[in-house]
């Protein structure tokens, strides 16, 4: 009884064990985010590659430190489904794998409506991987274009550099910059490669503002989702651009010291701006203000709009004006940033209890430029991008400011009150301080009389001696002076001198 009770525990706890392992490899995450595909129907990824005579495994070799991917080429099957071949140099060192690619079916001159696709694993050999592109179905036109941008692997933080300011970096981008043209010449078929021209995204932050619409009983927002960004082009004109990201609804509630989180699943989204487009939000509640913003804007214009007050309530006796000011934060994550993309808008809603709260909003991620058409130097460029996916914080990165204040009807009435307040006060001495008034008022008109009144009784008096004429005074005469001057005779003559002679 003993033994046979011994060997069910034995059981139980290696049943016990091994549950605890694979829910640890399935929940955990040791297993990477890429889908594998029965592979039986598939031919092996060094069987298609060698069937290219100029195809040698040798100038593909393995670099365990170099986690790149690089596009060799890409296969149609006849099943209509589009195959990826890929040079990883780490090889199996860590196991990577693509997981998405951007791909445009238009010619390089006229690159639009790129479109990201999830990358399925169907075998590899070494550092060769071959990929089946999901959700794919090759045209049945005679002329094919697949212009690649952009092939991406989920970030591993031990060997991938983090993003700044709270944001996440979810899949790696490494450059493909090709155009592969299919076609039939000659009853034979025809591919065709040529490198094209990309912008690269070198600086990034993805982030929202949260506007409140106004007050409510349950409080609600808008949230106007953005990404800013520098590129190594300068740009002096930003046309138009096209953005990828996903949404999933969350839902929060606390009730007691219980929190509980609710995932949606995510969804694909594709945003397309151009420069003339502009957004305008009213929330519907009390004191709402009206928010107008462009979907392109330069980061010094997006700062600056949000730092205004604007006035959202006029009344009698007050006014009420919001601003949705920048933190400092934000602004720190905006810095050396150019452009700013406001490429959606979601609904934010919170709701307070006792003991108990919620809140319910979208959350967007996995943020990247696919294309931009801008004009440098008066020229026009329409370029794929190259671009990481990227998740912001779930933090606005503004903080909203209300001032309350009086308007000019309410200035006048306060006024008034102020001065009959002041007249109830200083009743008991109103009659000296009437006096003081007048006294005050009075003083100029005394004291010019009394200046006049002086003036007058001077004028009055006379002092002695006036009216008698004084008395002539003769100048002295001159003496005549007498010199004598001596003559050839030796007598002393005597002459009058002249009285001007000195």
């Amino acid at each position: 009884m003993r033994k046979a009770l011994k060997e069910n525990l034995i059981r139980f706890s290696a049943l016990f064990i091994l549950a605890v392992l694979c829910f640890a490899i399935y929940f955990g995450g040791l297993i990477p985010p890429v889908t594998y595909a029965d592979n039986a129907a598939y031919t092996g990824v060094l069987e298609d590659l060698c069937k290219d005579e100029n195809f040698t495994t040798t100038l593909y070799p393995t670099k365990s430190n170099d986690y790149s991917l690089q596009v060799i080429q890409i296969a149609e099957s006849t099943g209509k489904e589009l195959f990826v071949y890929v040079y990883q140099p780490s090889g199996q060192a860590k196991n990577l794998c693509a997981s998405s690619i951007n791909i445009s079916l238009k010619p390089r001159n006229d690159i639009s409506n790129i479109r990201n696709y999830k990358l399925t694993l169907l075998n590899s050999s070494g550092v060769f991987y071959k990929y089946r592109v999901e959700g794919f179905t090759v045209s049945t036109a005679d002329t094919r274009y697949y212009t690649i941008t952009t092939i991406y692997r989920p970030f591993d933080k031990t060997i991938d550099e983090g993003a700044d300011h709270g944001n996440e970096i979810t899949e790696v981008d490494y450059k493909v910059a090709k155009e592969y043209c299919f076609a039939v010449v000659n009853g034979e078929p025809f591919c065709r490669v040529l490198d094209i021209e990309t912008i690269e995204i070198t600086d990034k932050f993805v982030g929202f503002v949260r506007y409140s619409n106004g007050f409510e009983w349950f409080p609600s927002s808008c949230d106007s989702h953005f990404v800013a960004f520098n590129t190594d082009r300068d740009i002096d004109r930003l046309l138009e651009a096209d953005v990828y990201y996903t949404t999933q609804k969350y839902k929060y509630s606390l009730i007691g010291q219980i929190p509980e989180e609710e995932f949606g699943e995510k969804q694909d989204k594709y945003s397309s701006l151009d420069y003339t487009q502009k957004v305008e939000h009213t929330g519907g509640g009390w004191f709402a203000p009206t928010y107008e913003w462009d979907r392109i804007q330069t980061v010094e214009k997006f700062i600056a709009e949000n730092n205004k007050l604007q006035n959202v309530y006029s009344g009698a006796l007050i006014d009420v004006k919001v601003a949705n000011k920048i933190t400092e934060e934000g602004k720190a994550a905006l810095k050396s940033k150019q452009w700013v993309l406001r490429f959606v808008e979601t609904a934010y809603e919170t709701w307070h209890g006792v003991n108990a709260r919620s809140e319910t909003t979208t959350l967007v991620g996995d943020v990247t430029i696919l294309r931009l058409k801008f004009e440098t130097d008066g020229i026009t460029y329409n370029l794929g991008t190259i671009d990481n996916k990227q998740t912001g914080d779930r933090d606005p990165v503004n903080d909203e400011q209300i001032e309350v204040g009086l308007s000019k009807m309410g200035k006048w009435i306060l006024g008034i009150l102020a001065l009959i307040l002041l007249l109830v006060i200083l009743m008991p001495i109103l009659p000296y301080i009437a006096k003081l008034i007048v006294w005050i008022i009075l003083f100029p008109f005394k004291l010019i009389a009394a200046i006049f009144k002086g003036t007058s009784k001077a004028a009055k008096k006379k002092p002695k001696g006036i009216g008698q004429s004084p008395p002539k005074v003769q100048a002295p005469q001159p003496k005549a002076v007498y010199k004598t001057t001596k003559k050839a005779t030796g007598k002393n003559i005597p002459t009058k001198a002249n009285k001007d002679r000195k």
